[in-house]
């Protein structure tokens, strides 16, 4: 008698677990990828299995109207229809070419932006030349990375949002896990089985359904909490203009000499490109309107280092001071295409001058040699 009401415990509760267990399955397989999603990102990024090359599922093309990050879902938000690639390794391009490597964080991946308005897109089409947007992603990355060592960039441009700066590891950070990613990745992108395990298994992960729920519940009770001034959502407020000091800015050089080093040795050219914080160029719509003096400072260090930079703070403060160009979304805190386009054009400029630089040196030579 006692053995049969256990069992029927158990069938209960399986009965009324099963709907849990089922459900993520569900999600990865019979449902669309961004049914409880905001934004591509959340749809196609990597979560749990990290074994994947890159950050997002590879060989996807998406299209979707986004909302930005600070403000999902409320009256504040400013939808957009973009359109997402991601190339065979995992990262936004349309193929796999690489004369300039890009690597940076998610303004260069492209948050809230078309894919025709990234700064990869923008810039290749400037230049005439291959593009390759490898974001997010370090430096550490590109240097452990198979492909690169075989076929490398003529020249790398690490960018950067200004807050994220100071956390940029130093070269040599966590370089056996990006080599044993890249291997693994390999062997992962060879096969479409092993390719489709891996991204459902990743999708069952997210718990999509869940984390919707619990964030919808977390804005009708107020306990999420934004950072709001004059209706322009930020990221981190008056934090961000905080003041560095000597010794902070001296490390964070020292971080991005190492990575001009570390690219020299395998002869190839270095750029800094940073991203001023939404914080920074919209600083009078904060209570105490100071502007910062982050950037200006790192970047007098960097060129006293003969490390080149491009320097985009003075552009964007006049384009939204003199122009009044809007250049971050109002409920975002990533670049809009106004900065992007801004950002290309100085850093197209400058990576021609440094070509002709380098042809003009190389004529030299062969003149003083004749």
């Amino acid at each position: 008698m006692k053995n049969k009401e256990v069992k029927r415990l158990l069938k209960k509760l399986t009965l009324l677990v099963l709907p849990f267990v089922l459900w993520p399955f569900v999600e990865a397989v019979v449902l669309p990828m961004n049914f409880f999603t905001f934004r591509i990102w959340e749809t196609i990024s990597v979560n749990s299995v990290r074994l994947m090359s890159g950050p997002f599922y590879p060989n996807m093309h998406l299209r979707m109207e986004e909302e930005g990050e600070l403000a999902p879902r409320t009256p504040y938000a400013e939808k957009k229809q973009v359109e997402w690639y991601t190339d065979p390794y995992g990262y936004r391009n349309r193929d796999t070419k690489a004369e300039i490597l890009l690597i940076g964080d998610s303004n260069i991946t492209g948050a809230k932006l078309s894919q025709e308005e990234i700064l990869a897109e923008v810039l290749e089409k400037q230049l005439g030349k291959e593009v390759y947007s490898f974001a997010p992603a370090t430096v550490n990355r590109f240097l452990g990375t198979k492909r690169f060592e075989e076929n490398p960039p003529e020249i790398v441009v690490v960018s950067s949002i200004e807050r994220r700066i100071p956390e940029l590891p130093a070269v040599g950070a966590t370089g056996i896990g990006n080599k044993l990613r890249d291997r693994t990745g390999a062997v992962i992108n060879s096969s479409k089985v092993l390719t489709w395990m891996a991204v459902t298994a990743d999708r069952i992960s997210k718990l999509a359904l869940y984390h919707r729920t619990l964030a919808n519940i977390e804005r009708t009770f107020g306990k999420k909490e934004y950072i709001n001034y004059q209706n322009e959502f930020f990221m981190e407020g008056e934090y961000a203009n905080r003041t560095f000091t000597n010794d902070e800015i001296n490390r964070i050089a020292d971080v991005l000499e190492g990575y001009k080093h570390a690219l020299a040795e395998r002869g190839i050219p270095f750029v800094f490109m940073p991203i001023p914080n939404k914080e920074n160029i919209y600083h009078q719509m904060l209570p105490s309107a100071r502007r910062p003096d982050f950037l200006p400072r790192l970047m007098a260090e960097l060129r006293s280092r003969d490390v080149q930079v491009v320097d985009t703070q003075s552009t964007f403060e006049h384009l939204y001071k003199n122009e009044k160009k809007k250049l971050y979304p109002a409920d975002d805190g990533h670049w809009n295409n106004t900065a992007v386009a801004a950002a290309a054009d100085l850093l197209a400029r400058h990576l021609q001058q440094t070509d002709d630089s380098t042809e003009n040196n190389t004529r030299h030579l062969v003149k003083q040699l004749d």
